[in-house]
């Protein structure tokens, strides 16, 4: 039966042959105890035995993310089931299975699953030499990058009594902080600013009951809701795109969670127990602020069991021990044995994705095995000494862009559509997760950033530029786009006539032939150019931005040409 599984897998064929054989022995019944461990969690919502299935990763493009359920005959026979049930994602579920035939055996690590199997000598693989484990180092650094630095975000902006509700600088776990401040050149210390919406978030944590969300009615208001488990994928996206008005109500609940919800909750089964919700608000402007405000303050977050109740959440809990700082800035200067130990403590709580097999099989040969304690000791020091380098190559490749670089004519740096839902990369996830967080889906939020003009030349603001666009080629956006100026410190750039962005809130006037051209520059300009001027510094560098909400689909496929930057002389 084994022997048609792929080289690759022979091991796990081998530890699966003896579990079979083992489960021969027993007999078969629907009812059995390993049988349910197996089956249980694909039985439909009749029970026992309709339908079979398992469940693997489906793209989050809309709405709640729906597992895809590939039907198994009930009375389908274990030589074409198990090679079918390696492909799926079955760490809480063949180990429970097998565990009651043959007890303990080596699965974990062979499979990437989230759990604590120990590897038998039989899976050993050859001794390593410091070139391998130098690459291998890199690899895994990259992998963990963002588990570990999604957790020590966590920790940092949930290290609080109570919410911040104007910068949404944290809030304690489960409950809602909010950016409800409408951008301003005054606003220090938050990046890159954004004049077009407001924002809320909330780390949820969701390993012992479901968190049911509350959403108020719209009314036609524009706004996306992501969340993204502690891998810094998306798993679901709601909103505006996916949903149509009126109040809802959404029941986060854990990988494993069964049980009764309230009757308007519509559920949303996270990968992880705990995981961000962040939301995106659209206001019009100073005179819609209020209303985009009430909205956002609309939004709540109970657990399962306060839910119907009048009870005040409680406070947070403030430990004065815990460091403040930029959670990027820890997680560099983590020596690999502690970044390393780190992984290992959290991915035995947090699983792998389904196709990251491979990539825990290689791990496994540093001591990196899910549920694992790591024993950075157990390492030669030839090895630790390549390890060590490892990391180094890994924090580089880390802080690679995630934008690549423009080509020759382009100005624009153009966001990868893979934002969001990695996949297998590894490298982009990483990059994505140190330079934007946890990133909404490309179908929700687009954002260029120009730094240089089409000719490669820095933006300086002792010249002056044009931004053209041709006929027709203003950016694709259902929703809205705008294209603001920043400062060398990445904050708006104040200047006497208070506009710091044009898009679709403050148009550009059609030249001759329907060309629009936004004229970027210290001076303000002459005659009909005024109507188009966007103010930049007198010198220094800058940076232009340009978001879109609800892209159309030119956007978002990497087929629409943004506009040119040009320096006038």
């Amino acid at each position: 039966m084994w022997r048609r599984i792929a080289p690759r897998h022979a091991p796990i064929g081998r530890i699966l042959s003896a579990a079979a054989a083992e489960c021969a022995r027993r007999p078969a019944r629907a009812n059995a105890p390993w049988t349910k461990a197996l089956f249980a969690p694909f039985a439909d919502s009749k029970g026992w035995p309709d339908g079979l299935g398992w469940r693997r990763r489906a793209r989050a493009w809309a709405g709640p993310r729906v597992p895809m359920r590939v039907g198994i005959g009930a009375g389908m026979s274990l030589r074409k089931f198990f090679p079918l049930l390696l492909q799926a994602r079955i760490g809480r579920i063949a180990s429970a299975a097998i565990a009651g035939c043959v007890g303990r055996l080596a699965l974990g690590a062979a499979l990437g699953l989230g759990i604590g199997l120990d590897i038998t000598p039989a899976m050993a693989a050859p001794p390593m030499d410091a070139n391998q484990a130098r690459e291998i180092a890199a690899d895994a650094y990259v992998y963990a990058y963002p588990l570990v630095l999604m957790d020590v975000a966590r920790r940092v902006q949930t290290n609080v009594q109570a919410p911040d509700t104007s910068l949404g600088a944290g809030a304690p776990v489960n409950r809602f902080a909010h950016m409800s401040r409408a951008a301003e050149p005054l606003l220090h210390g938050l990046p890159y600013p954004d004049l077009d919406t407001l924002w809320s978030q909330l780390w949820f944590d969701v390993s012992r009951e479901p968190l049911l969300i509350e959403v108020p009615d719209a009314r036609g208001r524009y706004y996306s809701i992501t969340l993204s488990d502690m891998w810094a994928d998306a798993f679901a996206a709601l909103g505006s795109r996916t949903v149509q008005d009126g109040a809802r109500v959404y029941a986060i609940v854990g990988p494993d969670w069964h049980g009764k919800l309230p009757k308007p909750a519509e559920i949303i089964r996270a990968p992880t127990a705990a995981g961000l919700l962040r939301v995106r608000i659209a206001y019009g402007g100073v005179r819609d602020l209020g209303s985009a405000q009430g909205f956002q303050m609309a939004l709540d977050a109970t657990p399962l069991s306060r839910w119907g109740k009048k009870t005040v959440p409680p406070d947070g809990h403030f430990d004065v021990a815990l460091s403040r700082r930029a959670p990027v800035d820890q997680v560099a200067e983590m020596k690999p044995q502690a970044y390393f130990a780190a992984y290992a403590e959290l991915v035995s709580r947090y699983p792998p994705h389904a196709g990251d097999g491979p990539m825990l099989l290689r791990m496994a040969r540093l001591g990196l095995a899910p549920g694992q304690r790591f024993d950075w000791s157990s390492l030669p020091a030839s090895l630790q000494a390549a390890v060590e380098a490892g990391v180094q190559r890994g924090q580089a490749s880390v802080r690679s862009p995630v934008q690549p670089r423009p080509r020759g004519g382009d100005a624009w740096r153009m966001p990868d559509r893979r934002l969001g839902s990695y996949g297998t990369d590894y490298a982009l996830r990483a990059r994505a997760a140190r330079a934007l967080g946890a990133v909404a889906l490309p179908e929700d939020e687009i954002v260029l950033r120009a730094h240089a003009d089409s000719d490669g030349r820095p933006l300086d603001g002792s010249f002056r530029y044009e931004v053209r666009f041709d006929r027709g080629q203003l950016p694709p956006a259902d929703v809205l786009w705008s294209m603001t100026l920043y400062n060398d410190r990445r904050e708006l750039f104040d200047n006497q006539v208070n506009l710091y962005a044009v898009g679709t809130r403050h148009p550009l006037t059609p030249g001759q032939g329907g060309v629009l051209t936004a004229y970027v520059q210290y001076a303000q300009p002459t005659g009909e150019q005024v109507r188009n001027w966007l103010p930049a510094p007198q010198s220094g560098r800058f940076t232009l931005v340009m978001r879109l909400y609800q892209p159309g689909q030119d956007a978002i496929e990497g087929l629409w040409q943004p506009p040119t930057i040009r320096r006038i002389q």
